[in-house]
């Protein structure tokens, strides 16, 4: 072959690699979609995108000899008494327990048994400080799982990156949870970015509803929540006409919600997005009903709980809500869990408790991978690019979050049935 001929396959090949670098480039962060990019309309390639390559620690203690130990430690941070999130937080620590059960069933590690130490989330900033500290140096665990609220998980993550510890969550959907670049935090869960784009394209490309108008939580989980949904209507031609508040005590202040409800009135929206917990949620849909608007409701992932339904009664008919994960695949690993939850709680398994359950299988393959050291138990996690888990495929992204995509839910004679809407786009 001709040197001339074998530079210009060369080339074309390079120019091929160099293509197709770029397209993967433009995919962005978070399967954002071409039309929501920031400034899609105006710049066609970023000078830079975030969050693109994996997050490195470049620091000391991977060659830390391997302690004696009796038993290997897994901490717990999560809301189980005296929190409003305690209905997150009990399903995740047993969805975390049957994993530990089934792992020390196994031999454990190396026929040490795995062992939880659990710490409560009091919800107090300074408080989930000194529990990451305290996992670190006093009880020391080989990693974490939780916590559930964004800013005290945002706090806790600090403090990891200090006292060098992994932490892997399966309950904060805050989309800027992994934004810090802490190279110490994992998250098995999609966020709420990925929930709000899905909610978007189903109200404004499929539905062309013209006003949605927005209904959260008055705290950081609703803010963060609907943030991205609201710079997607925004791009999309159809900004929100109103974002309205309800008190997280609502029972105490507002317990029939008669301003929202009158704001509600005065707009007239084609849609409400409702960003609240279980219980909250089934108030306000429960008043919505009761004041005679019928406008169509798309909910966040909390809502997909017993208590809403409960608390909604018929009201909650038609109301559809994002969902991580479909608890109605058809998988064995899933019906082998679903069946050893309700053998412990009575209950089947909600969103949190699935993930606990896949989140700490993580941790416990990444001990075994990597040995009793937290730097490399770290090094494991990052490694993991996806995971089979009961809640489906965990794609992880460069900044260690879950990317694979959410299902919708809508609720038929009483309960969530799964897949419905069919969808064009999940992200």
């Amino acid at each position: 072959m001709r040197t001339g001929n074998l530079l210009s396959i060369l080339c074309l090949l390079l120019a091929g690699a160099l293509a197709a670098e770029e397209a993967d480039s433009l995919k962005g962060y978070g399967n954002t979609p071409e039309d929501l990019r920031p400034y899609h309309n105006f710049v066609q390639q970023p000078y830079k995108q975030f969050f693109l390559e994996p997050l490195a620690f470049t620091g000391p203690g991977r060659d830390q000899a391997e302690p004696q130990v009796d038993s290997v430690k897994i901490g717990v941070l999560a809301p189980l008494e005296r929190s409003y999130e305690t209905y997150i937080g009990r399903p995740m620590l047993d969805g975390i327990q049957i994993a530990i059960d089934e792992a020390n069933a196994q031999g454990g590690y190396q026929g040490k048994p795995f062992a939880l130490v659990v710490h409560n989330d009091t919800g107090l900033w300074g408080a989930s400080a000194n529990e990451i500290a305290r996992f670190t140096y006093q009880d020391s665990a080989w990693a974490v799982i939780g916590t559930v609220d964004g800013a005290n998980t945002h706090i806790a993550i600090r403090v990891a990156l200090k006292t060098e510890i992994p932490v892997m969550n399966v309950a904060d959907t805050d989309p800027t949870l992994v934004e810090t670049r802490i190279p110490w935090i994992f998250r098995d869960i999609a966020d709420d970015r990925q929930m709000t784009y899905t909610i978007a394209y189903y109200a404004f490309k499929e539905m062309n509803y013209q006003k949605v108008a927005i209904l959260r939580a008055n705290n950081r989980y609703g803010r963060f929540g609907v943030s991205e949904f609201r710079s997607a209507a925004v791009r999309l031609g159809r900004p929100t006409p109103i974002e309205i508040n309800y008190e997280t005590n609502y029972d105490q202040v507002n317990p029939e919600f008669k301003v929202q409800l009158e704001r509600l009135k005065k707009v007239k929206p084609d849609a409400v997005v409702l960003w609240a917990d279980a219980e909250a949620a089934g108030e306000l849909v429960k008043r919505i009903r009761e004041a005679g608007l019928k406008m169509p409701l798309l909910a966040c992932d909390r809502v997909v709980n017993p208590r809403f339904l409960q608390l909604a009664g018929p009201a909650a008919e038609g109301v559809i809500a994002t969902s991580p994960y479909n608890p109605d695949a058809d998988s064995p690993a899933l019906k082998h869990f679903a069946a050893a939850y309700h053998q412990r709680t009575g209950a089947d398994p909600g969103v949190y408790a699935a993930h606990a359950y896949d989140g700490t299988w993580m941790v416990i393959e990444a001990i075994r991978k990597a040995g009793l050291n937290r730097y490399r138990i770290r090094d494991a996690l990052a490694e993991t690019k996806s995971y089979q888990g009961v809640t489906g495929l965990i794609e992880m992204d460069d900044a260690y979050s879950d990317r694979g995509p959410v299902t919708m839910a809508t609720v038929r004679q009483g309960r969530f049935a799964f897949g419905l809407p069919e969808v064009k786009a999940r992200f």
